[in-house]
């Protein structure tokens, strides 16, 4: 009972001190766009397919921003060390020289910012929803957005703290790996055990029958000697009497 309630605290503690990286999409003036959700809030919105050599879609481009943060971690000292550096025309989102996220200038058309200024925003957006860690539906998903996010699948939201780089997660990781090798042996040990258990009984039925078997050969090797030393009596017995009859 102690160690289950341990558990139940251990992951309690996990879920509750984790971020929730969600991907999701909205209706924006009739056209369907990803975004990115850290605890529940829009931080991205991913309306251009960006480097067109490199991303094929806009989908692409934000899923791969998304599994950018995801592996950067849940830890706030991680996300809020982003630096916003210009590569020629584009500026690029980095923590310690991996690259979260970039913005180049198709992503403000339409808009009254520069490119610098959407790469700020969108890093302010990520620093604000990491200090909110109540999740609940934007008006952005009432509008529209994907009913299987993370946001509807409490399972998912949960599972996805696995996948983070902390150490205490990596951690558990190892922990709960140990733990399976372990049950692994320990059922391994007890099937092997159970088999010798009956291949020993098995063993000792058989001798115990041969025991057996042994003995009643024996009483009948017995009993037929008997008989025949009672038919040898038996028979110099006669002949004695035929000798005193004819002498």
């Amino acid at each position: 009972m102690l160690k289950q309630l341990i558990v139940i605290l251990l992951f309690g503690s996990i879920t509750m001190f984790s971020n929730v990286f969600q991907l999701s999409t909205i209706v924006d003036e009739q056209q369907l766009i990803p975004v990115i959700k850290v605890n529940g809030h829009i931080v991205i919105k991913v309306k251009d397919v960006g480097t067109k050599q490199v991303f094929s879609s806009s989908f692409e481009r934000s899923e791969k921003i998304y599994q950018s943060l995801r592996q950067i971690g849940t830890q706030k000292s991680n996300l809020n060390r982003i630096r916003i550096r210009r590569n020629k025309a584009d500026y690029v989102a980095y923590v310690d020289n991996i690259e979260v996220y970039r913005v180049t200038p198709s992503d403000v058309i339409g808009s009254e910012l520069t490119v610098y200024q959407m790469a700020s925003l969108w890093r302010q957006n990520i620093v604000d929803a990491l200090k909110k860690k109540n999740i609940t539906p934007s008006d952005s998903d009432i509008n529209g957005s994907d009913p299987l996010s993370d946001a509807s699948l409490p399972l998912i939201s949960f599972l996805s703290i696995f996948s983070n780089n902390s150490i205490f997660i990596m951690m558990i990781q190892f922990l709960g790996f140990v733990l399976i090798q372990v049950i692994a042996i320990g059922l391994t040990f007890q099937y092997l055990n159970h088999r010798y258990k009956q291949s020993n009984d098995a063993l000792h039925k058989r001798l115990k029958t041969f025991q057996n078997n042994q003995v009643r050969n024996k009483n009948l090797l017995s009993s037929l000697e008997q008989r025949i030393n009672d038919l040898t009596d038996a028979l110099h017995e006669k002949n004695n009497n035929i000798s005193n009859i004819n002498g």
